[in-house]
C-alpha cells in the first residue's frame, strides 16, 4: 500500500508539473503576441561602390601631382633668380648657361663656382620631373574624364575602331574626274569639299559629260579666286636699318605690305599677327614670304593715280639677331589709306 500511494504521488506531481509549464507556455504565447513587431530593413545602406572610389582616388593622385608640379616650379623659380642675381658687390651673376671660366681658361673668381654648377643641375633635374609629371597629369586627365563620360569614351572607342578598320579601295569620282579614298567616317578624301560628301554614294553625284566641263570650270575659278583678288596694302615700312635683316631681304622704305606671312588686310588684328610672327620664325630659322607694293621709278606722281605707278614685289625674310634692335630692322606701321587703295594684279 505504501509503494501504491507513493507512485500515486509521483503521477500526480508529474502531471501537476506538465499542467504549470503547459500554463507557461500559454502565458509567454499572449505575452508574445500582445509585444510590439519591430521592421527590419529589407535592404541595408548601400555601401560606396568601386567606380566611386576609383574616382576618388584618381582626383586625390591628381592632386599630388599638381602639388609637386607647383612645388617644383617655386623651386626653378627661386634658382632661376638667384643665378640671374646680381652679386652683392654689383659683380656678374653666375647665369643659367654663361662660361663659368674666364678668358683663360681658369673658374671665375668672382662667383661660387661649385654653387653654381648645383643649381644648374638641380634645374634641369627639376626640368626634367616636371615633363615627366605633366605627362602623367595628362594621362589621368583623360582618364578621370572618360570615367566621368562613360559615352565619350564609347564614342573614342568606336573611332578607333573605324580608323583601324581595312579600308576599301579607291574609286573614280565623275563629278571631279579623280580617284578618291575613304576617311573613317565614311567621307572622302583627295578631292575639295570631300568632307561634305559619301563615299558610297559616289554614283548619286555623278555629273553628265556635259556637267563636267562645268564643275571642272567651277573648282578652277575657286582655285584662282585668290589669284584675282586685288591685293589690298594693310602696312607700310616707314624706317629701313642698314645691314639689317629686312634690308638684306629687299625690303625697302615705303613698301606697302599686302601679304607678311599668312597675315593679310583681314587677318592681320592691328599688326598683331605680324608681332606674333617674327619671334617664332626666328627661333625657327625659318623665312616669312612676303609680298609687297613698290613705288615705281615715276617722278611726280599724285596720290590719286597711285596704283598705277607701283608693282607687286615678292619677297622672303629671315628674322634674326643683328647689330641693332629687334630681329628685322625696320619699322612697320599701319597703312592708314587702306580703304581707299586697292591695287589689281
Amino acid at each position: 500500500q505504501a509503494a501504491k500511494a507513493r507512485t500515486t504521488s509521483t503521477k500526480t506531481l508529474v502531471t501537476t508539473h506538465h499542467q504549470i509549464n503547459k500554463r507557461k507556455d500559454t502565458t509567454h504565447q499572449k505575452e508574445d503576441s500582445k509585444m510590439p513587431t519591430i521592421p527590419v530593413a529589407s535592404n541595408p545602406p548601400a555601401s560606396p561602390t568601386s567606380s566611386d572610389s576609383a574616382k576618388s582616388t584618381a582626383r586625390q593622385s591628381l592632386l599630388s601631382l599638381d602639388s609637386r608640379r607647383q612645388a617644383l616650379e617655386m623651386e626653378a623659380s627661386a634658382i632661376i633668380d638667384e643665378l640671374t642675381r646680381e652679386s652683392d658687390d654689383g659683380g656678374a651673376p653666375m647665369g643659367i648657361d654663361t662660361p663659368l671660366v674666364d678668358r683663360d681658361g681658369y673658374p671665375r673668381g668672382d662667383i661660387d663656382v661649385y654653387r653654381a654648377r648645383s643649381l644648374r643641375k638641380r634645374l634641369k633635374e627639376i626640368k626634367t620631373d616636371r615633363e615627366a609629371i605633366m605627362k602623367q597629369l595628362e594621362v589621368g586627365l583623360v582618364k578621370m574624364s572618360a570615367t566621368e563620360n562613360p559615352a565619350a569614351k564609347e564614342e573614342e572607342k568606336a573611332e578607333m575602331n573605324a580608323r583601324l578598320a581595312p579600308k576599301p579601295k579607291p574609286k573614280f569620282d565623275p563629278a571631279t574626274g579623280k580617284w578618291v579614298v575613304k576617311n573613317w567616317d565614311g567621307t572622302m578624301a583627295g578631292v575639295e569639299h570631300g568632307e561634305e560628301r559619301n563615299f558610297d554614294n559616289l554614283s548619286q553625284n555623278a555629273t553628265t559629260p556635259s556637267n563636267l566641263s562645268s564643275a571642272l570650270a567651277a573648282t578652277a575659278i575657286a582655285n584662282n579666286a585668290e589669284a584675282t583678288h586685288p591685293l589690298v596694302p594693310f602696312a607700310v615700312v616707314d624706317a629701313l636699318a642698314p645691314h639689317s635683316p629686312a634690308e638684306e631681304a629687299g625690303l625697302r622704305e615705303g613698301d606697302l605690305i599686302v601679304k607678311f606671312g599668312s597675315a593679310n588686310h583681314m587677318n592681320h588684328r592691328n599688326l598683331t599677327a605680324i608681332a606674333e610672327m617674327v619671334p617664332s620664325a626666328a627661333g625657327e630659322q625659318q623665312q616669312i614670304p612676303i609680298t609687297v607694293l613698290r613705288r615705281q621709278s615715276v617722278d611726280n606722281v599724285p596720290h590719286g593715280i597711285e596704283a598705277s605707278a607701283r608693282e607687286k614685289v615678292e619677297l622672303h625674310l629671315a628674322p634674326k639677331p643683328w647689330g641693332g634692335r629687334g630681329l628685322l630692322g625696320c619699322h612697320i606701321k599701319p597703312y592708314t589709306d587702306s580703304q581707299d587703295y586697292m591695287e589689281p594684279h
